[in-house]
């Protein structure tokens, strides 16, 4: 089973200033994160993305888990829900389901992304 259909609207109203809130009310640290977050995230997508193609079990869950731990440091919902799911569903061998999970972790990082954009000038 997918995560809730809710996620979209979770993801766009996540705010640079909760991330803050989150560190003590750190805006400059909130914002260093955000840039890393977004230099990193494309790499640990494609190392989902070509461990799926692989149908490697063992790697889509560690790259899964790797990106989880990422997201939870912004949002305990949607993206953080569907990397937990994409990785419950390596670990438990339901392969079927991995596709799905992956495009939905890729639209709902790419939502988030442009947030992040959008509120910090990034790019």
């Amino acid at each position: 089973m997918l995560p809730s259909a809710t996620v979209p609207d979770r993801v766009n109203n996540w705010t640079s200033a909760d991330l803050a809130e989150r560190l003590g009310g750190n805006r400059t640290l909130a914002h260093e994160l955000i840039a890393i977050f977004l230099l990193e995230y494309p790499s640990l997508l494609q190392s989902i993305r070509a461990s799926a193609d692989r149908q490697d079990r063992e790697a889509i869950s560690r790259s899964a888990h790797a990106m989880k731990g990422t997201l939870a440091n912004f949002i305990d919902s949607g993206p953080t829900v569907t990397a937990r799911a994409l990785e419950r569903a390596a670990a438990d061998a339901r392969l079927a389901d991995v596709p799905a999970l992956v495009e939905q972790l890729e639209g709902e990082i790419q939502a988030l992304a442009a947030v992040m954009r959008r509120q910090t000038g990034a790019r």
